[in-house]
């Protein structure tokens, strides 16, 4: 009887880049310049968009942020780790890429337990507070996005967010060290420190890069970063009107 290989999905093929490396630089600058102008838009449209490069600080709105930002990195890591099931699937060397970078960010919730532990939530608290719509709708979004959609589409979550984090964190942290003081967010400056270190912004492109299999993906990858902004948009809408009209305080 004759036989066959029935394994299918398996990374076992090496496939040439559709992006050329000049390719990849220009199709990086043209996504960064969109990145740019959402930007803008966000810090046009979005309440609070820059409350913490402030010289005050309301104190219950950003021990909200903390709280969130744990829980995201927690959902985001669950996310993550099945869209690495995925990417193992199809491109090994995308998938060796991704898992390193998922080695350096998972563990990163406790930086973030550490400073709101500074404005008195203990890990007790933030267990305690059930993550807001918007966070677990973000996931949600991103697990459909890895089951029915393209694989890139989680990885532009993961690029939006570095990219993100290296233009406006520093000013945050700078900010923060005044208004809060610096060691009240050792744990963001060193989540910061990792990603600029690291060049993480670099590393999610080069796994991004390597999923863009024609012009089309480089226009769907801007649609994901509209519906990601989206998401978080209506996120940081919410905690404003939840918790941003409190009395400014300054720790």
């Amino acid at each position: 009887m004759q036989t066959s290989n029935r394994l299918t999905h398996s990374a076992l093929l090496r496939r040439k880049p559709f992006l050329s490396s000049s390719d990849s630089a220009r199709a990086k600058q043209d996504i960064d310049t969109f990145l740019d102008a959402k930007i803008e838009e966000w810090n046009a449209t979005v309440p609070f968009a820059r409350h913490l490069e402030g010289t005050e600080i309301h104190l219950q709105y950003y021990r909200q942020t903390l709280i969130e930002h744990a829980w995201r990195i927690r959902l985001m890591r669950t996310v993550q780790s099945y869209a690495l099931h995925k990417i193992t699937r199809v491109n090994a060397e995308a998938a060796k890429l991704y898992a390193a970078y998922q080695d350096e960010e998972m563990l990163h919730d406790v930086l973030f337990m550490k400073d709101a532990e500074k404005v008195g939530l203990s890990a007790q608290d933030i267990f305690a507070t059930e993550p807001n719509l918007h966070t677990r709708l973000l996931a949600g979004y991103l697990y459909f996005v890895a089951e029915h959609e393209k694989v890139l589409g989680v990885i532009c979550y993961s690029y939006l967010v570095e990219y993100t984090t290296q233009k406006i964190t520093p000013k945050q942290i700078r900010a923060m060290s005044t208004s809060l003081g610096k060691d009240m967010i050792v744990g963001q400056a060193a989540h910061l420190n990792t990603d600029l270190v690291e060049d993480h912004t670099q590393d999610m492109w080069n796994i991004l890069s390597l999923f863009v299999e024609s012009e089309q993906d480089i226009v769907d990858i801007k649609r994901y970063f509209d519906e990601i902004q989206e998401l978080l948009r209506q996120f940081f809408v919410d905690m404003y009107e939840r918790f941003g009209t409190t009395e400014l305080q300054s720790a």
